[in-house]
This record gives structure tokens, C-alpha cells and sequence, in this order.
């Protein structure tokens, strides 16, 4: 018994801290079970414990979601070999390596094959230096951001990523003061309240693009948004729009 358990101690994976880029060593079934969606989490950077929140408390969240299998890493090199395997991406990184051409190329081919995507929290940053990456994936940038609590309110209620989400919510989170760039092309699903500015801010949204299906969602910094019963329900109805179900 003593044996059994240390070999599952050792099995967990170990982290450096919050903006750790160790691998996690996490797999999705193998075969895949029919009808099922493998859903690649893929962080890590500063400011944020990526580990915690994006990759443990999201990972477990998603797979409450029937029919979904879940992997999770913050590592560089294990992200390029899921992501191949993955239906759907939810991405939050904002560390360098992942402004590397390498990875943009196969960001833009999951893209191009008509997997989905979901660009979370961070990864709403200006990145203007990912080439292409925030024309394409986001549709404009975020400089900067306010912090504290605020209110959510939904603008169209009858999309399937609004489905269960409350009209109003208060969310305790850092209110990023996202800037639309394309004159068409997004369909803003929900306002965060203003913040040093004049109007309300998006904080949910799609881009239309010609391959496949992307949300954006600024929420999320920690434990209080992940942890918050509206966004854990625009999370995962989220995942299943963009994997067309």
C-alpha cells in the first residue's frame, strides 16, 4: 500500500511556482471515445498562477462537461505534441515561447483545419510582436486594466455561449480594457462595466474568421473569477460552440 502511494505521489506533477513552464505529462485517451472532444489548455507566462487556475481549476470545470476529455499544460514542447490530438484549444498564455514562429504556424494550421479555439484572459494582451496573432485570434488588444469588483452584463441572450449565464453578474477580477480594432467581423456577447473609461468594455466576444469558430473572453484572473458560477458556465458553453455542439 506504502508503495502504491508514493508512486502516485510521484506521478503528480511538481511546479516551480505560478509562472512554472515544467511539463505536466498529461494525455488524452487513447483510443478516443466516440463522440468525445479532446480540449487542449495550454498557459503560462507572468502574472497570473497559470497552473492553479487556467490549467487545474478550468481543467476540472471542463471536464465536468460530458463527453470531454481534458489535457492541460504550461511546457512549450508538450503543447506542440497535443495539439495536433486536440478538437479545441483554450489558450491564456502570454510567455514569449509562445510568440515563437513555430508555435504561431501551428496555431494558424489548428485554426485552418477547423478546430476551435478559445482565447482567454491573457491571451486578449497586445502581442502585436505574434505576428498576425491579434488581427486574426482577437481582433484588437488590450493595454492595460483596472481590478476590483464589477458588474457583467450579457448583450445578446440568445446565443448558445450565453445559455445559463445570468443577464447581470458581479465578477471580482481584473477588468481588461479590451480595444475592438476591426470595424466588422465581431459580435461583442457581453460588457464589462466601465473603467477609467467612457463606455462599457468588452469582455466576451467572436471573431469571425473564415476556417473555424474563436471566442475571446477577458475574464479570469484568479480563484475568484475561476471559481465564479457564471464564468465557469461561459467557459464551457464556450468550449462547446467553438467545437460545433
Amino acid at each position: 500500500m506504502k508503495a502504491l502511494v508514493l508512486s502516485a505521489l510521484l506521478a503528480l506533477p511538481v511546479f516551480a511556482g505560478p509562472d512554472s513552464t515544467e511539463p505536466m505529462n498529461q494525455k488524452f485517451a487513447d483510443p478516443k471515445p466516440a463522440k468525445t472532444v479532446r480540449v487542449l489548455l495550454v498557459g503560462s507566462g507572468s502574472s497570473h498562477d497559470f497552473p492553479t487556475y487556467f490549467l487545474g481549476t478550468d481543467a476540472t470545470t471542463l471536464k465536468a462537461a460530458p463527453l470531454t476529455d481534458v489535457a492541460a499544460t504550461p511546457n512549450y514542447d508538450e503543447a506542440m505534441k497535443l495539439l495536433p490530438q486536440a478538437d479545441v484549444l483554450v489558450f491564456s498564455g502570454n510567455h514569449d515561447q509562445w510568440g515563437k514562429e513555430e508555435f504561431q504556424k501551428a496555431l494558424n494550421d489548428f485554426a485552418d483545419k477547423r478546430k476551435g479555439i478559445v482565447m482567454l484572459h491573457a491571451a486578449t494582451w497586445d502581442h502585436t510582436p505574434w505576428k498576425g496573432y491579434n488581427d486574426r485570434f482577437i481582433g484588437g488588444k488590450t493595454p492595460n486594466h483596472g481590478k476590483g469588483d464589477f458588474q457583467v452584463t450579457v448583450k445578446d441572450t440568445k446565443h448558445p455561449i450565453m445559455k445559463g449565464v445570468p443577464a447581470t453578474f458581479m465578477i471580482y477580477d481584473e477588468n481588461y480594457r479590451f480595444q475592438p480594432e476591426k470595424k466588422t467581423g465581431m459580435e461583442i456577447l457581453a460588457e464589462n462595466a466601465p473603467d477609467q473609461t467612457k463606455d462599457p468594455i468588452p469582455s466576451v466576444w467572436t471573431v469571425r474568421d473564415k476556417k473555424t469558430r474563436i471566442v475571446c473572453i477577458t475574464l479570469g484572473h484568479d480563484d475568484k473569477a475561476h471559481d465564479n458560477p457564471a464564468f465557469k458556465t461561459l467557459l464551457t458553453n464556450s468550449v462547446n460552440w467553438v467545437a460545433g455542439r
